[in-house]
This record gives C-alpha cells, structure tokens and sequence, in this order.
C-alpha cells in the first residue's frame, strides 16, 4: 500500500458538473431509477448464511435487500432486512425452531412467489409509468428481468426512487411503492 499526496485547494474554484446532468421527475426514462446489474455487483448472499449471521451482514453494509443464490450463484429467491430482523427471527425460536438453525432460506421470498418488471418494458417506461405499475405493491423493492436473456436484470428501489425524487420522506423506514405513489399524485 502507498500514501497518495494531499494537495492545496486554496486556489481551486471551480467544481466539476456531469456533462448529461437532469432533475429526475415522473416524466424522467424509468431506466435512470433502475439499478442495473449489468453495471453493479448484484448484492447477493447464499442459502447457506444463517438467519441471524445474514441480519447482521445487511445491517453492516446497510443493505435492505440481497439476492439469495446456490452454490452455484443461481437465483433462489430475495430477503430484505425486514423479512429477517431480529423479530422474526425470534418468532420462529419460539414456534419451536433453533436459533442456529434458521438459515437465510427461512426468511426469503422464493423466486416462485415474486413478479417483476421486464427490461424492454422498462425500457419504454417513465418513472410515472413505473409508479403507476407499483403503486398497489406493498413492497420496496422491484426485479427486473431481462426475459430474453433469461435473467435478473437489476432492482428498483423506493430508497433511491424517494432520493432520485427528492421526495420528503424519513429514510429509516423506507416507504413502500404505495407511499410514493401517494405524495407524487396526492
């Protein structure tokens, strides 16, 4: 490892601007919320993390939301720190079940319980039409697939669609689809 030079700011005035910046609004492309995997590390964990071991990982890395995979990174399913918090952690303790046995796969939605967006459809989407599609879906948390390549193309959060937005809302508890559609057409 090496230690980078500190330099003087005192004659710098000047701040660097994206070169395609724009406000993000309900009439924006709804790609501009997706977070697509073909450009960032999906988030994931395997089915073999305990319960209580993959709680603590997410609340580390303050991740709501990981992708849970095999041994052989197939998609099994997805967990968000809700579904595995220390509560329901202990409510399955005391329906009989071992603290040290509870898995990640206790807690998960499995991928035949979820729905998701295709890719090309978002594609030709706003954040309005998103929003509109989203706006019964109790959820934070949206896939995309891409279903012709046949995969998890990425997520749509409310925690970034509530930023992207800058929408008034306490991001400690982030809202659900329907709390945004709420504020944005209430």
């Amino acid at each position: 490892m090496r230690s980078l030079p500190l330099y003087d700011v005192e004659q710098v005035d000047e701040l660097a601007w994206p070169e395609n910046y724009q406000e993000i609004s309900v009439d924006s492309p709804a790609l501009v919320v997706l977070t697509d995997f073909k450009k960032y590390k999906p988030l994931v964990i395997d089915e073999s993390v305990s319960a209580h071991e993959t709680e603590q990982l997410m609340l580390n890395a303050h991740v709501r939301l990981k992708i849970v995979v095999d041994k052989n990174n197939k998609f099994l399913g997805v967990v968000s720190l809700t579904d595995i918090h220390h509560q329901e952690i202990m409510k399955k303790v005391a329906a009989g079940y071992e603290h040290d046995d509870l898995l990640v796969t206790d807690f998960m939605h499995p991928k035949s319980q979820l729905k998701a967006i295709d890719y090309n459809d978002l594609k030709n989407a706003t954040v309005g039409d998103l929003l509109e599609t989203l706006k019964t879906n109790g959820e934070r948390h949206c896939l995309v697939i891409d279903k012709e390549a046949h995969n998890i193309r990425g997520v749509v959060s409310s925690s970034n669609l509530v930023r992207l937005l800058k929408l008034n809302f306490d991001l400690t508890t982030p809202p659900s689809f329907v709390d945004i559609f709420s504020v944005v057409h209430g």
